[in-house]
């Protein structure tokens, strides 16, 4: 079959992910009410077969199971209406997914291989399965995931399962079914694409909020192809480019003849670089710019620089017109890791750092690697603080990784294919959390692991140079991990390994000099106080934050003196 025209009504939903991401929990909550039958494909195999997925797999090897598997995916496909849940490699052969694909709305549940193994070791069956069986399920989790992702990133939609109960992930799978299934699965060459035998390239992360999904890219010369990038997001208008005096001088001839070989019209505006800029008083100077060039809600934002023209151009598209589509062009490491993904964006005020903003999320987020190598040593590095931190908060195979290729990575001479798959871990990680939870109500607050004390050093230390945001994140972490530690939260080991991982990228853990006092009450302005209490992100260990609005002050106070006193 040649064409992605559903031949049927939609009448399957169809859940495919990892084992251990909830098919199973969630797709009991979907049958239920639907008042459909759930089949389990594992299931199915036992029941036809009168062995489990893992006797078959034991005793006659997973390319027999896997065939066996084939034929109940298919027998499966062929029921309606049905919720089908399916083990975790069955959407792995190219006729399977078609077969899914004919009648079903498909699914994939998303989660960080730590939180299933978490989920794993918990089940009852967690015995059960011997393709993660070990001493270190996560690694194999993670393992398998990239071998899987690919194939699982063709479903019709994803569902961001990190932190969210399965009620909530049923709910969002029935809003798509109830709305969008029929548009979805009437996509051209959908079923083309599902039974091609090898997949075809996809966006390396995504962000689906439930209201708002985006793509992101990642990788060398991303910036040649934003014009083709622009069309496949819908911006069809002109395009009104925000940049400093830094990032113009080193891209802006790129994109210049990008844009005008694609016949794209717009106009540009530079900002002089820095933190400084980014304040109401630009905001204005823009906004009075994009009146005088006529700028309409189907014309296009877009954001070329690091975090501070991310979040001044940002909040200048949430709130002109009442929102503008915005693209994130970030060129930094910082932004291509953390401030371009997840649509907060905001100025700052005297009193404190993005004291003022907006969630909008973009149309796109576009990285282009190529960009980094124009940035010094110490620009380049200290992005490296967010990326650690979601490695420390949600992925311990991925702290791995950074420990081992730190020489090179922290150097600015990586290998690319490291440096991509570092790149696209970190961003799929903010990306998931984002997903789960946009307007930081719960899961995203984890994102805050070292920002209530490195927002205090940036607003003490008058946001210049002398810490730049992952530099004081770094020290704000390393605050963090020894308020955990004396709260008997955190082994010195995992405080130790912090810092070790953070000195190898040339972070600072300290911030001597800065005045206590001065970081204390800027942190009593954050956003992150609640009824008048610091609410700190601390860990229990790698890949397991918790969130604690009890930490007693004079420890707070006794941390961030010990953190500034001089070495």
């Amino acid at each position: 079959m040649t064409s992605g025209t559903p031949t049927t009504p939609c009448q399957q939903i169809v859940l495919v992910g990892l084992s251990g991401a909830g098919k199973s929990t969630v797709g009991a909550i979907l049958a239920r009410r639907l008042g459909w039958p759930l089949i389990d494909t594992d299931d199915l195999v036992a029941k036809r077969h009168g062995s489990t997925p893992a006797e078959i797999i034991t005793s006659k090897g997973e390319p027999a199971f896997r065939e066996i598997e084939r034929a109940a995916v298919h027998e499966a496909a062929q029921q309606t209406p049905a919720v089908i849940a399916t083990g975790g490699g069955a959407f792995q052969l190219p006729a399977s997914r078609a077969a899914l694909g004919e009648r079903g709305l498909i699914c994939y549940l998303d989660a960080t291989p730590g939180e299933i193994a978490r989920r794993l070791r918990a089940a009852p069956d967690a015995s059960d399965r011997p393709l993660i069986a070990g001493d270190d399920p996560e690694s194999r989790l993670q393992q398998l995931d990239a071998e899987r992702r690919l194939a699982y990133s063709h479903a019709d939609l994803w569902v961001p399962v990190q932190g969210m109960d399965p009620e909530t992930a049923a709910a969002r799978i029935l809003h798509t079914w109830a709305t969008e299934a029929d548009r979805l699965r009437s996509l051209p060459l959908r079923l083309d694409r599902l039974g091609a035998a090898r997949p075809s390239a996809v966006p390396e992360a995504l962000v689906d909020t439930g209201q708002d999904r985006y793509p992101i890219w990642i990788g060398s010369g991303q910036l040649t192809r934003l014009p083709e990038r622009l069309r496949m997001v819908g911006v069809t208008g002109r395009v009104f480019l925000i940049s400093d005096t830094n990032v113009i001088e080193a891209h802006g001839m790129r994109i210049a003849q990008a844009l005008d070989g694609a016949g794209i019209p717009g106009a540009s505006y530079i900002v002089p670089a820095g933190e400084a800029s980014k304040t109401l008083r630009v905001a204005d100077e823009l906004y009075r710019w994009l009146a005088e060039q006529r700028a309409e809600r189907r014309d296009a934002i877009l954001a070329l620089g690091g975090g501070v023209i991310g979040d001044l151009a940002g909040y200048v598209a949430a709130t002109y017109l009442r929102g503008m589509p915005l693209i994130q062009a970030p060129t930094s490491t910082l932004a291509m890791n953390d401030a371009a993904i997840g649509g907060k964006v905001a100025v700052d005020l005297p009193a404190g750092k993005n004291l003022v903003g907006a969630f909008h999320q973009p149309h796109a987020v576009i990285a282009d690697t190529d960009t980094l190598r124009t940035f010094p040593r110490r620009s380049y590095t200290e992005g490296f603080g967010e990326v650690i931190k979601h490695a420390l908060i949600l992925d311990p195979p991925l702290l791995r990784d950074l420990e081992r290729h730190a020489g090179s990575l922290a150097a600015g001479t990586p290998d690319p294919e490291v440096l991509a798959s570092v790149f696209t871990r970190s961003a799929r990680l903010k990306a998931l959390v984002v997903s789960a939870d946009p307007t930081e109500r719960g899961l995203r607050a984890i994102l805050n692991y070292g920002h209530t004390i490195a927002h205090g050093i940036e607003a003490a230390a008058g946001y210049g140079n002398d810490y730049l945001h992952g530099e004081a994140v770094a020290v704000g972490m390393m605050g963090a991990a020894r308020i955990a530690v004396r709260l008997g939260l955190l082994d010195e080991e995992v405080l130790a390994r912090q810092g070790d991982v953070l000195r190898a990228f040339g972070l600072p853990l300290s911030a001597p000099g800065v005045p206590a006092n001065a970081i204390l009450n800027a942190m009593r302005l954050d956003k992150k106080v609640v009824a008048g209490r610091l609410r700190f992100i601390l860990l229990e260990d790698v890949g397991r934050p918790v969130v604690r609005d009890d930490v007693p002050e004079d420890l707070v106070a006794e941390v961030v003196r010990g953190l500034v006193a001089s070495s």
